[in-house]
């Protein structure tokens, strides 16, 4: 995940006098482009609503099939994402999404083989500056289908529902992520995610 070293009180940047949050997003990265995101969303207070861990498996409650069963929902509402492993945790959830933006203009608006190639030439020769004011591309509100606005999505479905059968749910603010290198990586993670309900005790999330 995307590390940020805690800087000392004294030195961290402040806002209108107050102390600021750290972004846990990597600079400079579009998160609207393909890509595979290793991603780990948290309950606030880290409070084990969505079930527990017995004998290495999850038994998920009704709150965590609710979570189980929204995650899979997912790709019905962008079309440019589709879903990895993933796991429902005690207090969190780990999954990988796979964002390909081709992926929905296709769906929306078919090409031709040589449509197709001339769109990629034109998009790749786009210039900088076209939306976005100073960060151009980057900005991500003005990103189609975006990462956040995916996990955006997703957790603001699951508290709507989770809400009618349980008052007081709620989420950690953020969120984090690991955007996904290579093959090697990618396979390492979903180990990771198999093997976290086993892992629990130790887990960084919870555990005993």
């Amino acid at each position: 995940m995307n590390n940020d070293d805690p800087q000392p009180k004294d030195n961290k940047p402040k806002y209108k006098g107050k102390y600021r949050i750290d972004s846990t997003r990597l600079p400079a990265w579009n998160y609207a482009s393909d890509g595979r995101y290793f991603v780990t969303i948290c309950t606030d207070g880290k409070k084990c609503f969505f079930g527990q861990v017995v004998e290495g498996k999850m038994q998920r409650s009704p709150i965590g099939e609710i979570a189980h069963k929204l995650w899979y929902e997912i790709p019905n509402h962008f079309s440019n994402c589709q879903i990895d492993s993933f796991c429902i945790m005690p207090n969190h959830i780990h999954g990988i999404l796979v964002i390909n933006q081709i992926q929905e203009e296709d769906a929306m608006n078919p090409r031709t083989q040589e449509e197709d190639a001339i769109h990629r030439v034109s998009t790749s020769q786009r210039g900088d500056g076209e939306r976005g004011g100073v960060t151009g591309l980057f900005n991500p509100m003005l990103s189609k289908n975006s990462l956040s606005k995916i996990i955006r999505w997703y957790k603001g479905r699951c508290s709507f529902e989770i809400n009618q059968i349980y008052e007081g749910f709620e989420w950690q603010q953020r969120f984090h992520d690991n955007i996904i290198r290579n093959e090697f990586a990618l396979d390492r993670i979903r180990q990771y995610i198999i093997n976290n309900p086993i892992n629990w005790k130790s887990d960084a999330y919870g555990g005993a």
